[in-house]
């Protein structure tokens, strides 16, 4: 079958990571001006790529606006509001042309369906890092432990040190997680991939919330005096995707959960995640979570991190 359009200009980048094959594999198409990619053909090309997410940056809206752009995020199933690994791996991608050398801190936005983000890329230190937008959300319903244990049985209450229930949280509207401590790391390497999935019956989202939702299991591996900065290691597990390297979004939501809990006025905490160790493609999240003056409510969520080109090319649709 012939193109019917001119070929798409595609990156792949490794993000949350400074070295090629590790971090989370990220495919970056651009679309030209004239775009007649509908919804359908980006899920065929977001399968075609089979990461765990596929962004498709839009084309600058007037002359000048090169560092304000749309962005359609796509997992192989679905559309997304927002992930963490395609905002900080399009970021990367956009800037990496800068001069490393010149020190200089490059300002940019990305309009999301979950709303404007407002990034920044430090080329002395090849970090980007990006204000996400949140709508925090700890839903009324925990999820009881006993489901979780049912998709994992090496979670046992015994062995973990489980209570009855795991909190469910989102980021954002349409990204939830269900955040699970199992308490030290080597229970995180005993977790199976491939398993049976959670009781969709055991996930009761707040009213109008139902969304996708993922388990995030963590432990924290250290942490300051001031419970400020923590160390944590954690692994997204889910029935569709398998095991995703690094999910800036959980990250993100595991964050805030965890920051409010601590709940001191006007606190900044910040956070150091290392995930997809155990399936060697080690990735580092930062997360810096802000809380208002009566330390009740988030002012704000910055997620960084690295990335790296792995390849570039063209593609035909």
């Amino acid at each position: 079958m012939a193109p019917s359009h001119d070929p798409l200009r595609f990156v792949t980048l490794d993000v949350f990571t400074r070295e090629r094959f590790k971090g989370n594999p990220l495919a970056i198409v651009e679309l030209p001006h004239e775009n007649h990619l509908g919804q359908e053909t980006k899920q065929l090309i977001a399968r075609e790529f089979n990461f765990s997410e596929t962004v498709f940056l839009h084309p600058p809206s007037s002359e000048g606006e090169d560092y304000n752009r749309k962005c359609d995020i796509f997992t192989t199933t679905e559309e997304l509001p927002f992930a963490g690994h395609p905002t900080i791996g399009t970021i990367v991608s956009l800037c990496r042309d800068g001069d490393a050398a010149s020190n200089t801190v490059q300002s940019i936005t990305l309009q999301t369906k979950a709303g404007s983000i407002r990034a920044s890329f430090d080329h002395h230190v090849g970090v980007a890092e990006a204000k996400v937008p949140h709508n925090v959300r700890i839903h009324r319903t925990p999820v009881p432990v006993a489901s979780i244990i049912d998709a994992q049985p090496s979670l046992s209450r015994s062995a973990v040190g489980l209570g009855e229930s795991c909190p469910l949280v989102s980021i954002v509207k349409g990204m939830t997680f269900m955040l699970v401590d199992v308490q030290e790391a080597a229970n995180l390497a005993q977790l199976a991939v491939g398993g049976p999935r959670i009781d969709s019956k055991a996930v009761r989202w707040d009213d109008g919330w139902a969304s996708f939702t993922a388990p995030y299991f963590y432990c924290i591996l250290s942490e300051d005096e001031a419970a400020t900065r923590v160390r944590i290691r954690s692994r997204m597990i889910e029935h569709i995707i398998g095991e995703d390297p690094a999910t800036g979004s959980a990250a993100s939501a595991l964050a805030a959960y965890l920051a409010l809990q601590r709940g001191r006025a006007g606190a900044t905490y910040t956070f150091s995640i290392e995930q997809g160790v155990e399936m060697g493609r080690h990735s580092d999240i930062g997360v810096a979570v802000t809380l208002d003056d009566r330390g009740e409510c988030i002012r704000s969520v910055s997620l960084s991190g690295s990335a790296v080109v792995v390849a570039q090319g063209t593609m035909c649709v």
